[in-house]
């Protein structure tokens, strides 16, 4: 039952973070920026949680930046290439993307573009990463 909402908090260094269920592991949706296009554009990888060490692994970057392609405000691509297309499914399950309708095409990839910024769950993830994780000097 992969399409059924499963979610766990955990406590890691002091901090309760909410897990989602993605293909048998237990992944931290995380929120960061790329350093290169217009409008510091959004990031979201996923990091695996390591139940022995209480820890994180890089899982996988669900988003694909392509600096020279025009996007909306809080929008970027999905990386369906490295992900496979079922990534954008599991997204809208957990209500973290609204797609948009367009796409970007690059090599031989087409890429659907989405809009993280209606959701409501995905703008309380990036507050949180935004305000404990993404720190820059």
């Amino acid at each position: 039952m992969e399409n059924e909402i499963r979610e766990r908090e955990v406590v890691v260094d002091g901090m309760t973070l909410t897990l989602l269920h993605k293909d048998g592991k237990w992944v931290f949706p995380f929120v960061t920026y790329y350093q290169h296009g217009l409008g510091a554009p959004l990031c979201l990888a996923l990091l695996a949680y390591v139940e022995d060490s209480n820890e994180f692994e890089s899982e996988a970057v669900i988003t694909v930046n392509l600096p020279g392609v025009e996007r909306g405000a809080g929008c970027q691509f999905i990386d369906t290439n490295n992900n496979r297309e079922e990534v954008l499914d599991w997204l809208m399950l957990y209500g973290l993307c609204t797609p948009t309708g367009r796409y970007a095409v690059s090599g031989f990839c087409k890429y659907p573009e989405v809009d993280f910024y209606q959701s409501e769950r995905f703008m309380k993830q990036k507050e949180l990463c935004d305000r404990y994780f993404n720190i820059v000097d």
